[in-house]
C-alpha cells in the first residue's frame, strides 16, 4: 500500500494520537478539573498532585494505559468478577499482530479485559475501535485517544458513510500489514442487546474494501482472530432490555448525551460473576468464496458467528433462563434448585415489568439456542 500525503492525513483523523498529540493531551489533562474529578471517582485516594505526577510520568499511550487504565481493570476483576477464564490467546498472540473481532456485550470490558491480559502476559496493547458517538466532550476524546483508540465515524450522509468505511478499511489493513500492530473491533455497531450475537455483513464488506479482487487472500492478510466473550451476569442487562422495548413500542430509541458513559461506569461496577474470553484464528479454508460478493460476505460472517457460538462459554444463568423461558428442565443438571430460585429473584429484582423480565430471560437464553444450532 502506497501511503500518499492525502492518505496519511486521512489516517491521522482515525488513528490514536501521534507523539506530538500525546504530549499536548497529557499536558492539557494536568490542568483539567473534570479529568481529575473523574479519576478521583475511580481512585478516591489519589490527590490532584498524584494525578499530575502520574501524567508527567507518561511518555506514550502504553504508559497512560499502565498508569490509569490497568489499575481500574485490576480492581474491577478483584471486586466484580469471580473467575476470569482466558483461553486460546497465547497461541494467536505469539503468532504476531492480529485483527481481533469480538462479539460485543460491554462498551469497555470486552476490549479492556483483552488489553489487561495481553499486558500481563508480556504482549503489546492493541489499538481499539471507538465510535465517534462516544466522544461526548474534550476530556473523553483525550482519554480515549491516550487509551490507544482509533475512531470509527458513524455519522454523515450515505456518501460520507461509504467514504468513512473505505478509509477505516484502509487504515486497519495498513495497521496490520505495515505498522505491524494489532487492532480490536466489535462485530457490529453497538452492543448485542438480546444476547443474539451476529456479525454485521457491513463490517465484513468494510474489511474487504481495501483488498483486491482475491477476496480470500484479502481476508487472510488481515490475520483475523475471533474473540468470544461471555458474562455470567450480563453488564447493563436491564438497560439493554429497556432499549429494545422502547424500540419495539416507539419505533426508535434516542440515547441521552452521557448514557454511554454511564453504561461504561455501570459495566465496570456491576457484579459479573464468571467471565470468559476465548480466542480462535479465523480459518479462511472453511469459507466458500465461490459465490458473488453478497454471498461471500454472508459466508464470511456466518463463519465468524460459528466461532463465536462454538467458543461461547455457557453459564448456569444461561441454562436457567432457557429452562424458565421454555418451561422445561432440559438443562437441570447444570444448576441446583437454590441456583434457580436465586436467579428468578435476580430477574424479578431488575424490573416489575413482565415484558422486561421476559426480555432479560431471552437475553440469557439466546446463547444456549445459538450454541445448540452450532453443535447440530
Amino acid at each position: 500500500m502506497t501511503i500518499t500525503k492525502e492518505i496519511a492525513t486521512i489516517f491521522e483523523t482515525i488513528a490514536p494520537y501521534n507523539q506530538q498529540q500525546i504530549d499536548a493531551a497529557l499536558q492539557w489533562l494536568t490542568t483539567n478539573t473534570k479529568f481529575k474529578n473523574g479519576v478521583q471517582y475511580i481512585y478516591p485516594d489519589w490527590s490532584d498532585e498524584e494525578i499530575v505526577y502520574k501524567l508527567n510520568k507518561c511518555n506514550n499511550c502504553a504508559d497512560f494505559q499502565v498508569n490509569f487504565i490497568e489499575p481500574m481493570i485490576r480492581s474491577l476483576i478483584e471486586n466484580s468478577i469471580n473467575n476470569l477464564h482466558i483461553t486460546g490467546l497465547e497461541d494467536v498472540a505469539k503468532a504476531g499482530n492480529n485483527l481481533y473481532i469480538s462479539n460485543h456485550r460491554d462498551i469497555f470490558l470486552d476490549s479492556g479485559l483483552l488489553q489487561y491480559t495481553l499486558y500481563h502476559r508480556g504482549y503489546p496493547f492493541t489499538e481499539i475501535s471507538l465510535g465517534d458517538n462516544l466522544i461526548v466532550n474534550s476530556v473523553m476524546e483525550r482519554v480515549a485517544k491516550l487509551n490507544n483508540m482509533y475512531t470509527v465515524f458513524r455519522s454523515g450522509t450515505r456518501v460520507e458513510l461509504l467514504q468513512n468505511a473505505k478509509n477505516l478499511s484502509a487504515y486497519l489493513r495498513y495497521s496490520i500489514a505495515h505498522k505491524k500492530v494489532s487492532s480490536w473491533i466489535a462485530q457490529g455497531n453497538g452492543r448485542t442487546k438480546d444476547g443474539n450475537d451476529k456479525t454485521f455483513p457491513g463490517l465484513v464488506r468494510m474489511l474487504l474494501m481495501s483488498g483486491d479482487s482475491n477476496l480470500k487472500q484479502s481476508l487472510k492478510d488481515l490475520q483475523i482472530v475471533i474473540s468470544s466473550v461471555s458474562y455470567e451476569y450480563e453488564p447493563c442487562a436491564v438497560e439493554k432490555a429497556v432499549e429494545l422495548q422502547t424500540k419495539d413500542e416507539l419505533g426508535g430509541y434516542k440515547k441521552a448525551k452521557f448514557e454511554n458513559v454511564n453504561s461504561i461506569i455501570k459495566g465496570v461496577e456491576e457484579y459479573k460473576g464468571d467471565v470468559s474470553l476465548h480466542f480462535e484464528k479465523l480459518n479462511e479454508e472453511k469459507i466458500d468464496f465461490s459465490g458473488d460478493l453478497k454471498t461471500t460476505v454472508r459466508a464470511i460472517a456466518d463463519e465468524m458467528d460459528r466461532l463465536v457460538y462454538k467458543n461461547y462459554k455457557l453459564f448456569k444463568t444461561n441454562y436457567m433462563a432457557y429452562d424458565i423461558l421454555h418451561k422445561t428442565n432440559l438443562f437441570v443438571d447444570f444448576y441446583t434448585r437454590e441456583n434457580l430460585n436465586e436467579f428468578k429473584k435476580y430477574i424479578q429484582s431488575q424490573s416489575n415489568d413482565l415484558d422486561i423480565q421476559e426480555r432479560l430471560l431471552k437475553m440469557y437464553a439466546n446463547p444456549v439456542i445459538n450454541k445448540q444450532r452450532n453443535v447440530n
